[in-house]
């Protein structure tokens, strides 16, 4: 299974989509994409993404 396979059956994915990050999911997504990562590898990559956007907000920053 690769990125794009995996993109279009993720929870995680569609969570991210929809909220606050949804342009900066997006472009990463593409990206993830296009360099044929494998299953692991992105939900890794969408896990640490999410971890940091929260971390990010948590401090009192906005997503911009």
């Amino acid at each position: 299974m690769n990125a794009t396979d995996y993109l279009n059956r993720s929870a995680l994915y569609r969570k991210l989509v929809y909220g606050p990050y949804r342009e900066f999911a997006g472009v990463y997504a593409a990206k993830m994409s296009n360099e044929g990562l494998g299953r692991q590898c992105t939900w890794r990559s969408l896990s640490l993404f999410r971890d940091l956007m929260d971390w990010h907000v948590g401090n009192g920053h906005a997503p911009q």
